[in-house]
């Protein structure tokens, strides 16, 4: 019974893992990062570089940033409105990182 349990465990959590991203906004991530650490995540914003060290991130009007990883997959959108999923998480001594698995121009108005 106990082995049982332990594979239907898995095997949800093995089901979140791979489910559709969450949509959220920049402001919702940096709000509530702990809550979404290890999430899936769909989120827009404009691309910006700083060094050194060279690093890349997304920011919203208010300011709320994450990291972007890797790097070299936004480079080349620095400036501009981009929607971006990947794995968000989030560490007192590393911050808000989000693990590009897409990347695509924002649609404009």
């Amino acid at each position: 019974m106990r082995d049982a349990l332990s594979g239907c465990a898995l095997l949800l959590a093995l089901l979140g893992c791979s489910g559709p991203p969450v949509p959220v906004t920049l402001e919702v991530l940096v709000s509530q990062q702990s809550d979404l650490h290890g999430q899936r995540v769909r989120t827009t914003g404009t691309v910006r570089e700083f060094e050194p060290p060279h690093h890349v991130w997304i920011e919203d009007a208010g300011l709320n940033r994450v990291e972007l990883e890797p790097a070299h997959r936004v480079v080349d959108h620095v400036g501009e409105s981009v929607t971006v999923t990947g794995r968000f998480s989030y560490a007192p001594d590393r911050g808000r990182r989000i693990r590009i698995e897409a990347v695509e121009l924002a649609e404009t108005d």
